[in-house]
């Protein structure tokens, strides 16, 4: 399973957004954010695959239980290598802008 997250649709500052994270991995089946943009069955059950965009990058890792525990405590930025943005602006209109798509516009 893959899992693609987007930071950029979210306004929360860089605290709640690491709780928040935090939370999604200690348990990331059966759970939402507004930051999952897509979840692809790519046929495999056992590994779950992460991407996280943030500041222009992007984090890719496979959730194995000792990096489960790192990202259940801190949340994304356990792997980030950069220092992230601690403010985020904008996802107001990019909500409006989404919603203004058509229901057909992704199939």
């Amino acid at each position: 399973m893959r899992i693609i997250m987007d930071r950029g649709l979210c306004d929360a500052a860089l605290p709640f957004c690491a709780r928040c994270s935090a939370a999604f991995f200690g348990k990331p089946l059966g759970t939402d954010r507004l930051c999952v943009i897509d979840v692809i069955d790519d046929g495999n059950d056992e590994l779950l695959h992460f991407e996280v965009r943030t500041d222009g990058r992007v984090l890719e890792f496979d959730l194995t239980e000792e990096l489960q525990q790192g990202l259940a405590t801190e949340g994304w930025e356990f792997l980030a290598d950069f220092d992230p943005g601690f403010f985020r602006t904008g996802a107001a209109n990019r909500w409006k802008e989404l919603g203004r798509l058509p229901a057909s516009h992704g199939v």
